[in-house]
């Protein structure tokens, strides 16, 4: 069946068709659900080709139509930050007209590859957005596959040429130390990440460091960025009579370490200040509420489609693009 034939049977314009397959919002929503219900009744599937013989858009005359958001295997800890960062590219996708085909990168290049590959035999790939910390070599490899390659949220391959989209952790971390400072806290836990070469470890640490002679005691902690690392640290710390009065990491972390506190009746923030980062959904429905530091999550996934879309319409390098995502404090009563 024809684009035609599926207009009359909806009583709607070819152009209608097109628009509701576009996802364009100037389309009603009973209309959109009245074209896509014929659609599905005759099985009617549009011809990439004719599409994009038709279009005068780069996106389009490329065929198009799908893109890859792969998520590196650091990732997995830290969900409730991702998840909406993935949600915000899906729905900047769909604005687009493309469809995210989405993954995990695993703890090995062995077990990774034979998923990542079924994506990449997908026909009218655009691209790929790489979430989190992938090493060079695998981006390398991808790029064998996917030509243009955004690069969010991690640290940046050094000798490859990519588009990013970055967290401004730097200055996001610092801002959370001097508030604890401002505070009166002076024996500081910086619970990093899972190893001091973590972009994240590195950002906690180098804001500790530049604040750190306000404080009389700075412990910078290694782990991974669970609740249950959060929990574990501070029991143990308690439990070897360690004092300190200030808490700061990301917020998974740090619901594990306000739980941990009220399990010992130890007051927040009378005698422990605890600050997150990321504000993730729950941080503001922790008890007390958590202090936390903002990375606009939606912006980061919409701004990664659309240098992918820039890319492929060929109006940006991918080496010019360079997009910073600003951090801001957000207080709560756990400081």
């Amino acid at each position: 069946m024809s684009i035609k034939e599926v207009a009359q049977k909806a009583a709607v314009s070819r152009m209608t068709v097109s628009r509701v397959m576009r996802g364009c919002p100037s389309v009603s929503v009973e209309t959109s659900k009245r074209v896509l219900r014929v659609m599905k009744e005759v099985g009617y599937v549009p011809s990439l080709a004719a599409r994009a013989m038709r279009s005068k858009d780069n996106l389009r005359t490329s065929g198009s139509l799908c893109c890859a958001l792969i998520l590196g295997a650091d990732v997995k800890m830290a969900d409730g930050f991702f998840c909406d960062v993935a949600r915000a590219a899906e729905e900047e996708a769909a604005v687009n007209g493309l469809c995210l085909l989405q993954s995990y990168w695993q703890d090995s290049f062995e077990a990774s590859w034979p998923r990542l590959q079924s994506i990449f035999s997908v026909s009218g790939l655009c691209g790929a957005i790489l979430a989190g910390q992938i090493q060079a070599d695998q981006v390398r490899a991808i790029q064998k596959h996917a030509a243009n390659v955004v690069v969010i949220d991690g640290p940046m391959p050094s000798g490859i040429s990519v588009a990013s989209v970055e967290s401004d952790y730097v200055n996001g971390a610092r801002m959370a130390m001097e508030h604890l400072v401002a505070r009166g806290a002076k024996r500081v836990l910086v619970i990093t990440g899972p190893s001091k070469n973590h972009y994240f470890a590195k950002a906690l640490t180098s804001a500790a460091n530049a604040v750190s002679s306000n404080f009389s005691k700075v412990e910078l902690i290694y782990t991974e960025q669970t609740a249950q690392s959060g929990y574990n640290i501070i029991r143990e710390r308690i439990r070897q009579g360690e004092k300190f009065d200030g808490v700061f990491g990301n917020d998974e972390t740090a619901i594990g370490v306000l739980c941990a506190l009220a399990e010992l009746k130890i007051r927040v923030p009378e005698e422990v200040k605890v600050v997150g980062f990321d504000d993730i959904t729950h941080s503001a429905f922790t008890s007390p509420p958590l202090t936390t530091v903002r990375i606009e999550k939606t912006l980061l996934g919409r701004e990664a489609v659309r240098a992918l879309v820039e890319m492929t319409r060929g109006s940006s390098d991918s080496a010019k693009i360079r997009k910073v995502i600003t951090a801001g404090l957000i207080v709560r009563q756990s400081s």
